[in-house]
This record gives C-alpha cells, sequence and structure tokens, in this order.
C-alpha cells in the first residue's frame, strides 16, 4: 500500500470510527461533556473572545484531530489493513494520541478567558494523572509479546489473549484510557462550572472538528486495548475487520457503562486514585507478568 493510498485509508477508518462512536455515544444517552457544550450553545453563538490569540485558539482542534489520525496509522484493523507496522508502534500510540491534550491546552490558552484558561490547567493536570499507570498497561502486554509493534502484539494472542493473563492490566487500561478519552467519570476540564471548557468557546467548524476529534480519540482508545488485549482483528469464521470492529465497540462499550457507574471525579480525585491505586496496581501487574514469563506462560519466542 502505498503512501496516499495508506492516507486514505487511515483517514476513511477514522471518520467511520468517529461516525459509529458518536452513534453509540447517542444510543448510550450521549456523552455528559457534549451534553454539558449543548447548554453552552446560546453562549458560543453570542460570545466575543476580544483577547483570543488569533493562532492558537483555532489551531488546537487541527492539532487534536492530526493526533488521533497519526495514532490510527499503527492500528491493524485486519491482514494487511493497517497503514504503517512500525516497530516502534505502541511507543508512537502513547505519544501521538497526546496531541490530543496539546490541542486542547492550546485552544484553552489561546482563547484566554477565565474558564478556558482553567480547563487548560485541568487538562494538564488530567494527563499527570493518567500517563504514567496508561504506560504500565503497555508495559506488561510488551514484555509478554516482546515487541512494540501492534501487528506483533496481535500475533503473541494467536494462541491467548492477554486479557486471560493479564487481567489487572485489562482493568487499569480501561480506567486510564476513560481519562485518555475525557469520558465519565473523567469530565473535569469539561465541567459546567467552568462553562464547558475548550468547547464552550468552540462554533462553527471550530466546534465539528472538536466533535470528530472527541469521538476519535475514544474510537482509537478502544481499538487499541482491542489490540492490546483483545487480540485485535484475529478470530474465527469472519473477516479480520470485522472481529476488530466487533472487539473494539464491544470494549467501547463496557468503558462508557462502567465509567456511567461512578461519580464524577475532581482532578484531586484523578490525582489521588492515579498515585495512590493505579501506578501501585500497574506495577503490581508487571511484576505478576514478569513471573508468567519466569514460569514459561504465554507466548514463546
Amino acid at each position: 500500500m502505498g503512501v496516499t493510498e495508506a492516507a486514505a485509508a487511515v483517514i476513511a477508518a477514522l471518520l467511520v470510527g468517529a461516525g459509529l462512536t458518536w452513534a453509540l455515544e447517542r444510543f448510550l444517552a450521549r456523552a455528559a461533556w457534549e451534553a454539558g457544550a449543548a447548554r453552552h450553545a446560546d453562549l458560543r453563538q453570542s460570545l466575543e473572545l476580544p483577547n483570543a490569540d488569533r493562532w492558537l485558539l483555532p489551531a488546537g482542534p487541527v492539532v487534536a484531530l492530526a493526533g488521533v489520525a497519526l495514532a490510527a496509522v499503527v492500528v491493524p484493523f485486519g491482514p494487511g489493513l493497517v497503514g504503517r507496522d512500525l516497530g516502534i508502534g505502541l511507543f508512537y500510540v502513547i505519544v501521538v494520541v497526546d496531541f490530543v491534550v496539546l490541542g486542547l491546552s492550546m485552544a484553552g490558552w489561546g482563547a484566554n478567558t477565565p474558564d478556558a484558561v482553567e480547563a487548560c490547567y485541568r487538562i494538564v493536570a488530567q494527563l499527570v494523572a493518567y500517563v504514567v499507570p496508561l504506560g504500565l498497561a503497555y508495559v506488561g502486554v510488551v514484555m509478554m509479546s516482546r515487541s512494540l509493534s501492534t501487528l506483533a502484539v496481535v500475533d503473541a494472542q494467536r494462541d491467548l489473549w492477554f486479557v486471560v493473563l493479564q487481567p489487572l492490566g485489562f482493568l487499569l487500561y480501561i480506567v486510564t484510557g476513560l481519562m485518555q478519552s475525557y469520558r465519565a467519570p473523567f469530565l473535569e476540564p469539561f465541567a459546567a462550572s467552568i462553562g464547558g471548557g475548550v468547547l464552550g468557546v468552540a462554533g462553527g467548524w471550530s466546534a465539528i472538528l472538536w466533535r470528530v476529534a472527541l469521538a476519535g480519540v475514544l474510537f482509537v482508545v478502544a481499538a487499541i486495548g482491542a489490540v492490546l488485549y483483545l487480540g485485535g482483528p484475529s478470530g474465527p469464521g469472519m473477516p479480520g475487520w470485522t472481529w476488530m470492529l466487533i472487539k473494539t465497540y464491544a470494549l467501547m462499550a463496557l468503558m462508557l457503562g462502567l465509567g456511567r457507574c461512578v461519580r464524577p471525579l475532581s482532578t484531586a480525585d484523578m490525582l489521588a486514585l492515579s498515585w495512590k491505586v493505579l501506578i501501585p496496581a500497574g506495577l503490581v501487574n508487571v511484576l505478576l507478568v514478569g513471573t508468567l514469563i519466569l514460569l514459561g506462560v504465554g507466548p514463546q519466542p
């Protein structure tokens, strides 16, 4: 697949995935941040931002959407259905997905309103809360598959999915994935108390791009989770892309459903949860995976 064909395929997959994600969330009563943004629709139409930065504010959603698209490049949707198989694919995903954080921070700072700047601070704090335990959720998979390549990770699960061998790592990924995609209960940057955050000052094409980017990041997080723990596109009797979609949206529905069972957490709650629970759980998971490898359990080199 040439560069042009790969780019077109990735963009098409992202747009379709974001659309299906939006439909699933609407079916599940929609995301709370979207409902909060809708309450501020009239404000957005009449709001003037005289001190806004002419470059940072409009660049925010573009940067966020670019990060999601770049992450989708290494997601294997089936045999031969991957933009690029990078040897450092999982590390690459962790880095480029966080362009969403950069875009949200740029837009919040660029809007230069008290609420938007407050949202910028909360977004960065949320990144600090999830980035270390999320990395630990990846580490167990990398140890067992002995590779950072997404295709190698899928191949390592041809006999047994990693969710069976690493249930603690799977739960850790669900929690940190919800943080990374800004879904309940981790909605603090879009709280009504700060006017919906960045979404409260977005309108027109900017609001559309934010909708696609925020739906896209949930889609990519769920798709990567399917690759890490559910064997990705592997499965009997159906095309690989069918299995990949089933696993991705089943995981997404599980994440959204579990997230709604917990009260919304503040930024301080997220940081406490991370350092007191998630990081210790991630370290325990790494030790357990190391023990399984020493015992010869799991895929063998």
